[in-house]
C-alpha cells in the first residue's frame, strides 16, 4: 500500500487542534481566528482533500477506533476473553462498572474524539456548497458523497455504544430522545432526537452519500468512466485502495447495519437487498484458503483503517507467554475449544478462524487476527471495520423468515470459506439458523468489536462469559453519556 493512503495527506495544525482539545474542552473551540483559518483552508481543492484525511487520520486514535472502538473495550464488552486483573486499567468494564474513573475517562474520550471528528466533518460540509466551484465534479461528489457517509457511520456507532438495547423489540423506545445528531459546525448545542427522528436523519446522510459515489466512485461496479476520466484528480493517487475509505459499497454496508438495527420486517427486507447488492458486486470476496500470513483477511474489507505504526499498540495485547504481562488477550483454552465446536473435528479442528488464527500461548489460545507481521506488508497496518461476511450474515437473518434454504446457503458459504466441512442441514428450522448465526458472530467477528453490537440488537439478556445471575439489560448495554454532557447540555439517557 502506498504511504499516500493516509499520511501523505496531513492535517493542517488548526485541525490537529481541534482534535487535541476536544477531549479536554467537549466537542470543539471554536474562536474568531479558528474559523479565519478554516476560511482559507478551503480556499483549494487541497484543503478538502486535507479535510477529508483528516477524518480518516482522526478515526486512527487509540482512544478511538484503532483500539478501543474496535478490538479492545467494545470487544471486551461481549465478554470473550480471559478476566483482565483487577489492577488493569480496563478491568471495570468486564464488571460494566462504567462509573469507575477509569472507565469514565475512557468513555468520555470515545465520545469526544467522536464528535470531534464530526465537527470536522460538518465544517467541511460547510464549505463544500459554497465552494462547489473551486472544486472538480469527480472531487465534489466523492469528498462529499465520503463525508456524509462517515457521519452517519460514526452517528450509528455511538447509537450502539450509547443507545438502548433490543430497539426492534421495544416500539416505546421511537418516541425516546437518542444521541445528538450534529450537522452544523459552531457552538450551537445539538439537539438529541428521538429514535425515529434519528434514524431518518441517519438513512438521509447515508442515501445522500450513496447518490453522490454511484455517480463517480471508481470502485462502483455500474460506473462507466474509462481511466482517463480519472487522471486529473488521481494524478497523485489519492482515489487509490478504495476499501481504505468510505467507498459506495462501505456505504451500503453501513445502510444494511443501520437498517437490520432497526428491526422492522420492512428494514429487515431492505437491509437483506443492500447486503444482497453488495455481496453481488463489491470487489471484496470471501478468501477460500487458509489465511497464512494474511489472518486480517485482506480482500475482504469493505472499509478498513490504515493504523501506522500499529504493532505499537497491538504486540503487548497479543502475547499471553508472560504472567505479568496484564494486558494479554487471550481464551482459556476450554472456552475457545467450545466456541469453535472442536469436539466435532470437520466443524472446529477445520475451521481457519480457529487453526490459523488463533495462537495457543502459555496462558491460553490468543486471537492474532490483527497480529502485526513484518514479513506481510500488504495486511500489515490495518484494521477492518466492515467484511462482506457481515453482508452475509445480515442476508441470511432475513432469509430465516422468508427463504431458509437461501439462508442456509448463505451461512454454509461463508462456512466453507473458513475451512469447514460440515454444512448446515437443509432441514434447519429458523430458529436453528438464527443459532448458527449467532455462533457465526462469535468465531467471525472476534477483535472487531461487532460481537457486543450483536448481542445488543438481538436484546440477549446472557451471554457466554456473563457471570451467573447477571442480567444483560440497558444497564449492562448502554455506556454512560460524559457528565459534561447532562449538566451542561441538559442531555437526556
Amino acid at each position: 500500500m502506498r504511504t499516500s493512503t493516509y499520511f501523505k495527506y496531513l492535517l493542517p495544525i488548526c485541525f490537529f487542534a481541534l482534535l487535541g482539545s476536544a477531549c479536554k474542552k467537549g466537542w470543539l473551540d471554536e474562536t474568531p481566528s479558528s474559523q479565519i483559518r478554516a476560511d482559507q483552508q478551503f480556499e483549494t481543492e487541497g484543503g478538502f482533500r486535507d479535510a477529508l484525511i483528516g477524518v480518516y487520520i482522526g478515526m486512527t486514535q487509540p482512544g478511538y477506533y484503532s483500539r478501543e472502538m474496535s478490538w479492545n473495550i467494545v470487544d471486551r464488552l461481549a465478554m470473550m476473553y480471559a478476566p483482565y486483573a483487577a489492577s488493569n486499567i480496563y478491568s471495570e468494564f468486564q464488571n460494566y462498572n462504567y462509573k469507575a474513573t477509569t472507565s469514565r475517562s475512557f468513555i468520555d474520550n470515545m465520545w469526544n474524539y467522536a464528535y470531534t471528528d464530526i465537527a470536522n466533518i460538518n465544517n467541511a460540509l460547510k464549505y463544500i456548497d459554497e465552494r462547489k466551484q473551486i472544486l472538480d465534479p469527480i472531487n465534489y461528489n466523492l469528498i462529499k458523497g465520503e463525508l456524509l457517509a462517515l457521519r452517519a457511520y460514526i452517528h450509528f456507532d455511538l447509537v450502539r455504544l450509547f443507545g438502548h438495547s433490543n430497539f426492534a423489540g421495544r416500539p416505546e423506545l421511537a418516541g425516546k430522545l437518542a444521541i445528538p445528531y450534529a450537522t452544523e459546525y459552531g457552538k450551537k448545542i445539538a439537539p438529541q432526537l428521538s429514535y425515529t427522528d434519528l434514524f431518518t436523519k441517519l438513512e438521509g446522510d447515508v442515501n445522500a452519500a450513496l447518490e453522490l459515489l454511484k455517480k463517480d466512485d471508481p470502485i462502483y461496479a455500474g460506473n462507466q468512466h474509462p481511466k482517463a476520466y480519472y487522471s486529473y484528480v488521481n494524478s497523485d493517487g489519492f482515489y487509490n485502495n478504495r476499501n481504505l475509505r468510505m467507498n459506495y459499497y462501505a456505504a451500503l454496508a453501513l445502510k444494511a447495519r443501520l437498517l437490520q438495527w432497526q428491526g422492522s420486517a420492512a428494514k429487515m427486507a431492505a437491509a437483506r437487498d443492500a447486503a444482497n447488492e453488495v455481496i453481488q458486486y463489491a470487489p471484496a470476496k470471501l478468501i477460500t484458503n487458509a489465511p497464512s500470513g494474511n489472518t486480517v483477511l485482506r480482500g475482504e474489507d469493505l472499509f478498513s483503517l490504515n493504523v501506522q505504526a500499529f504493532n505499537n499498540l497491538t504486540d503487548n495485547f497479543l502475547t499471553a507467554t508472560d504472567a505479568t504481562n496484564t494486558f494479554a488477550v487471550f481464551m482459556l483454552q476450554a472456552n475457545a475449544e467450545e466456541l469453535y465446536e472442536t469436539s466435532q473435528p470437520e466443524i472446529g479442528l477445520a475451521d481457519y478462524r480457529f487453526n490459523t488464527m488463533t495462537s495457543l500461548q502459555m496462558r491460553g489460545r490468543v486471537p492474532v487476527k490483527l497480529r502485526q507481521d513484518a514479513n506481510s506488508f500488504d495486511s500489515r497496518n490495518r484494521i477492518p471495520l466492515i467484511r462482506i461476511s457481515e453482508m452475509y450474515y445480515i442476508a441470511a437473518e432475513d432469509y430465516k423468515q422468508t427463504n431458509k434454504a437461501k439462508a442456509i446457503e448463505y451461512l454454509n458459504t461463508v462456512r466453507q470459506a473458513r475451512g469447514i466441512l460440515k454444512d448446515i442441514a437443509a432441514s434447519a428450522s429458523s430458529d436453528d439458523i438464527q443459532t448458527e448465526i449467532t455462533k457465526e458472530y462469535r468465531k467471525e467477528f472476534v477483535s472487531e468489536g461487532q460481537l457486543f453490537y450483536y448481542y445488543k440488537r438481538r436484546g440477549f439478556t446472557t451471554f457466554p462469559g456473563l457471570s451467573a445471575g447477571k442480567v444483560a439489560n440497558d444497564e449492562l448495554y448502554m455506556l454512560p453519556y460524559p457528565d459534561n454532557e447532562i449538566e451542561f447540555g441538559g442531555r437526556v439517557q
